[in-house]
Formats: C-alpha cells, sequence, structure tokens
C-alpha cells in the first residue's frame, strides 16, 4: 500500500507528535521529580535542618511555586496541540486527511481496520483531553465554578494512561509495517515523496 502524505498531512502528525510527547513530558515531571507532595516534604525537611519551621500548606505552596514554569509549557503545547487540531480539520476539509471513521468504514481488511481504529481512537482521546483541558483551564472565563469543572479535570487526566497505550500501539504498528514493507512509511512521513 503506497502512501504519500502531503506537507499539510505531515505538518498536522509532526506538530500533534511533538505536542503530545511534549505534553506528556510535563505530566511524567509532575508525577515524579515535580510532585508537589513529595517535594513539600523534601523542602519541609530541609528547612527543619536549618531550624526553619514551615507548615504543610507552606511547603506544598513553595512546591507548586517551584514547578510553576513546568505548567507554563504544558500551557503552551498546549496551545500548539490546538493549532495541530486546527490544521487537521483544514486538512480534511481540503481532502489531504479522511475523517478518521471513515478509514475505519472503508477498511478492506482487519490488519487495515485494527490500525485505523487505533489511529480515530487516537484522535478522539486527544481531542477529548485538548477539549477537557481547556474547559478546565477557562472556567473562569466560562463563569463555572472551579468545583463544578472539576468532571473536566479528572476526565482529562483519566485519559492519559490511555492515551500512552494507543501511542505505543501506533508506534509499534508503524515499526512492524516497516520492517514488514520496507516501504520507507517514517522517510515518507518526514520529508514526503
Amino acid at each position: 500500500m503506497q502512501q504519500k502524505f502531503t506537507p499539510l498531512f505531515r505538518l498536522w502528525h509532526w506538530l500533534t507528535a511533538f505536542s503530545v510527547l511534549g505534553l506528556a513530558g510535563t505530566v511524567f515531571l509532575r508525577m515524579s521529580f515535580l510532585n508537589k507532595n513529595i517535594n513539600a516534604e523534601i523542602i519541609r525537611a530541609k528547612l527543619e535542618s536549618f531550624h526553619i519551621a514551615l507548615t504543610p500548606d507552606q511547603a506544598v505552596a513553595v512546591a507548586k511555586a517551584i514547578r510553576a514554569p513546568m505548567w507554563e509549557w504544558h500551557y503552551i503545547l498546549a496551545i500548539f496541540l490546538g493549532i495541530a487540531i486546527a490544521l487537521r480539520i483544514v486538512a480534511m476539509l481540503r481532502g489531504d486527511a479522511q475523517l478518521p471513521l471513515l478509514k475505519v468504514l472503508r477498511s478492506e481488511n482487519m490488519m487495515e481496520r485494527f490500525k485505523n481504529i487505533i489511529h480515530l481512537l487516537i484522535c478522539l482521546t486527544i481531542l477529548v483531553i485538548a477539549l477537557t483541558g481547556a474547559f478546565y483551564y477557562f472556567h473562569d472565563a466560562l463563569g463555572i465554578s472551579k468545583e463544578s469543572a472539576h468532571w473536566a479535570k479528572e476526565l482529562h487526566e483519566s485519559l492519559f494512561w490511555p492515551l500512552m497505550v494507543l501511542i505505543a500501539l501506533h508506534i509499534g504498528g508503524v515499526i512492524r509495517y516497516e520492517l514488514a514493507t520496507r516501504e520507507c512509511l517514517v522517510s515518507k512521513m518526514i520529508h514526503g515523496e
């Protein structure tokens, strides 16, 4: 199956890939090195060794201040993801990309259908993550309380691991396809024909 990727399609793909990987990086930092609770305890214990007392809430406030630049990157990368989503819509309107659901319905065999279902799920998951993240970020501007918008935060965060699994399946499928066909799919996705 010879595939041709237009410049718009390739731009969308790589902008999405780099945005999602960057966003995932900020999530991994939040869960590990920049975890507010772990760092708050480290800060509190270290300052205590200097005979400086902090309450747990004060220590969390310091830990949050330390990781604030990381969240700025999360928001900047989210803007790039929003641009990528808009590019995908433009690509579909121009005919440079198909609606993922149509690709599933038009699949000719089980392997192609599985691949197209993975692509559809990736697109849907990214779209829901982007929309819930934007909704939660702009809840004040929308006149919605933080408590009322909490469901969006929960859904936004709960889709992270399913997206990582889908991306791993996608990358695994690309590697399998590349090895089986020697079609240079990755090269075509980078520089076209």
